[in-house]
């Protein structure tokens, strides 16, 4: 019996350990039905509201032509970039950037000063 003891702690120890590490996989790399991480998901919803600000700003007039040319090319390469598989923090980042940027552009940006001085600046 004393020979069996070791041999059936190993044993033990490695069937408790499987189901630990297909959890851990299965967290690492969560996948939506079509195929899409859910990291990568939220990336693109946060950037389809992003390109719908800019199409919103270019109908209001509040940016020009070209200015919404080159936000629209800043979210393309950023899609790209999250289909692709990036790293997800870096593109949310860059898409707080692209969002900024917008808001600069349109006149609607984070301004800093209280005014005394005659006005109001950008903050960015």
């Amino acid at each position: 019996m004393r020979g069996f003891t070791p041999r059936i702690i190993a044993i033990a120890s490695l069937l408790a350990a499987v189901p630990l590490s297909s959890a851990y996989a299965v967290h690492r790399h969560r996948v939506e039905p079509g195929g899409m991480s859910v990291e990568a998901r939220a990336v693109l919803d946060q950037l389809q509201g992003v390109k719908q600000g800019i199409v919103e700003a270019m109908d209001a007039k509040a940016i020009t032509p070209e200015q919404e040319h080159d936000l629209m090319m800043r979210a393309d390469s950023i899609h790209r970039s999250a289909t692709g598989g990036g790293a997800y923090q870096s593109l949310l980042g860059q898409i707080e950037r692209l969002d900024q940027q917008l808001q600069t552009d349109s006149g609607g940006g984070t301004y800093i000063g209280d005014g005394a001085d005659g006005g109001y600046y950008p903050n960015g």
